[in-house]
C-alpha cells in the first residue's frame, strides 16, 4: 500500500550510537586485543619455561613482549587510544615482567632480592591507582623514564631467559641480561618516585566540579 500523500514519514527507530573514531570508550580495538593476548600468553609461557621447554617459552615471551611496542604504535597512528587500553597496556606489561622474574628466581638465575625490588614497586604503584580513582582523580600520565625502565627489564629478563636455552647467544646472555635488569630496576624506582610525586599533586589539587 502506498503512503498517503502528505503524510509525514515515520521517524526511524534509533539504536545505540556507534563509537566515534576517537571515542575513548571503545573496547574492541587492535591495541586492546594485543594487550589481552599478552596477558593470555603468561600461563602458557610459565608452564613451558618451568617444564623444560625453554626455547619455545623464550620465543613466545619475545613475541608477547614485542607487542608492547606495536599496540602503542597502532593506538596512536590509527586513533585507537581507549580508557580500557590505558589500563590493559601497563597491566599486561607488569604481569609479563613479574611472571618471568618469578620463573627466573625459581631457576636460580635471578637473585630473589632483585626480583623483589621489581615486584614490590609494582605492587605499591598498582595499589595507588584505585585510591586515585576513588577520589575522582585522573590517571597518572606515563613518564619516559617509566617506559625506559620497562624496556630495560624486558631486554634484561629476556636475555637471562635466553641464557637457559640452547640458542647460540646463551653463552653471553647472562652477562648482558643482569646489567639490564639492574638498570631497569633502578629506573623503575626512579619512575616510582616521580609517580608518587605526581599522585601527591593530584590528591592535593582541587577536584573540578561535575557539570
Amino acid at each position: 500500500m502506498s503512503r498517503r500523500e502528505g503524510a509525514a514519514p515515520r521517524p526511524e527507530a534509533e539504536g545505540p550510537a556507534a563509537p566515534a573514531p576517537g571515542d575513548g570508550t571503545r573496547i574492541a580495538t587492535i591495541p586492546n586485543v594485543l594487550s589481552l593476548l599478552r596477558l593470555a600468553s603468561v600461563p602458557l609461557f610459565v608452564w613451558l619455561f618451568v617444564s623444560g621447554r625453554e626455547e619455545i617459552a623464550v620465543v613466545l615471551y619475545g613475541v608477547a613482549a614485542s607487542t608492547d611496542f606495536f599496540d602503542g604504535l597502532v593506538a596512536r597512528r590509527f586513533d585507537q587510544v581507549s580508557e580500557i587500553g590505558k589500563l590493559l597496556d601497563p597491566l599486561s606489561d607488569r604481569v609479563l615482567i613479574v611472571a618471568l622474574a618469578l620463573a627466573l628466581v625459581a631457576r636460580r638465575v635471578l637473585p630473589g632480592w632483585l626480583a623483589a625490588a621489581v615486584i614490590v614497586r609494582d605492587l605499591v604503584l598498582l595499589s595507588a591507582f584505585p585510591l586515585l580513582e576513588r577520589r575522582g582523580r585522573g590517571r597518572i600520565p606515563v613518564r619516559r623514564v617509566g617506559k625506559a625502565a620497562t624496556a630495560a627489564l624486558f631486554v634484561g629478563l629476556t636475555s637471562l631467559a635466553v641464557g637457559e636455552t640452547s640458542f647460540p647467544p646463551a653463552a653471553v646472555a647472562e652477562e648482558v641480561g643482569l646489567p639490564f635488569v639492574l638498570l631497569g630496576a633502578a629506573l623503575y624506582w626512579v619512575a616510582g618516585a616521580l609517580y608518587a610525586r605526581d599522585a601527591h599533586r593530584l590528591v592535593r589539587s582541587p577536584v573540578a566540579p561535575v557539570p
